[in-house]
């Protein structure tokens, strides 16, 4: 009975999760989902803070903006973990606002990053490795 239950234990902790032997979560390998729980926690607090719908379009606009460019830097090489960050990011962002139409956000953020995209592919925008 007891060797049962050590599996049963042993399936459920492994689930999404990478865990260790000792139970603990190892981060290295799951720091896609929590850099986007984290994203999601600050796209929740940047809308939540916006006072009116301007500014919450203008805010998701220039965060689109900075998505755009993390396209363009990334495009030869953008994988999965890349795109989950920044969906976490909206997702906060858009179940946070309290002003404005959530499509629009959405809108507005794909077409911040659309635009970035297309003005650093121009040369109109010089991108600068540090």
């Amino acid at each position: 009975m007891a060797g049962v239950l050590h599996n049963v234990r042993k399936k459920r902790m492994e689930g999404a999760w990478s865990m260790n032997k000792k139970g603990v979560i190892n981060i290295w390998d799951n720091w896609a989902e929590l850099l986007a729980f984290c994203l999601l926690i600050i796209g929740f607090i940047f809308s939540a803070s916006a006072g009116s719908a301007v500014i919450s379009y203008i805010v998701i606009f220039l965060c689109g903006m900075a998505a755009g460019r993390l396209w363009y830097r990334q495009k030869n090489n953008l994988k999965f973990p890349w795109f989950l960050a920044l969906m976490g990011f909206l997702l906060g962002y858009v179940i946070g606002s309290f002003y404005g139409s959530k499509r629009v956000i959405i809108l507005l953020f794909i077409i911040g990053a659309i635009l970035s995209y297309y003005l650093h592919a121009k040369e109109i925008i010089k991108t600068t490795d540090w």
